[in-house]
């Protein structure tokens, strides 16, 4: 058991906690029509469910194997120790300098496709189609998510002749 992992664990579900009990306050609305708690309510739902897991995670005794247990990323690269993570950190800093800067003139489809694309590239996955079909299906959920369910005004940008 990390003790540093621990903590961490049980201070983010302390804050989902707090930000729950606050979230709950708000008024939620209905599933057609939410209100400004439904989201807060549901990150916060996540925020605590995912804390929880990583707390059990660390305090639960885990089986240790014999052999190294094999990476589940696709090259050997992604895993090297040092300058690599530094690397990939500014690497998505500048990404989302980028996408920010692009939001308005093209707008949120493309630029978040455009964005998780590269970022899946960035984290080490080479093959280009199953990237570019995840970041199509990651930005189609999200559209109809946000613009179409929950009336978000993100900016349509050179797409707005096309869906205005």
């Amino acid at each position: 058991m990390n003790l540093g992992s621990t903590a961490f664990a049980g201070l983010i579900l302390a804050v989902g906690l707090v930000y729950e009990g606050m979230a709950l306050y708000m008024p939620r609305g209905g599933l057609a029509q939410p209100g400004p708690g439904f989201f807060p309510m549901i990150i916060g739902i996540f925020l605590v469910a995912t804390a929880l897991g990583c707390l059990l995670q660390e305090i639960l005794p885990r089986k240790r194997s014999e052999a190294p247990a094999a990476s589940p990323l696709p090259n050997r690269e992604s895993a090297a120790p040092g300058d690599r993570n530094v690397t990939k950190t500014f690497q998505l800093l500048a990404l989302m300098i980028g996408y920010t800067l692009l939001l308005k003139p093209l707008g949120f489809l493309i630029s978040i496709c455009t964005f998780l694309v590269v970022a899946i590239r960035i984290f080490g996955y080479r093959r280009w189609l199953p990237a570019l079909a995840m970041a199509v299906v990651i930005a189609g959920i999200s559209y109809v998510s946000f613009i179409l369910w929950l009336k978000v005004p993100l900016p349509l940008g050179i797409l707005d002749e096309v869906f205005g």
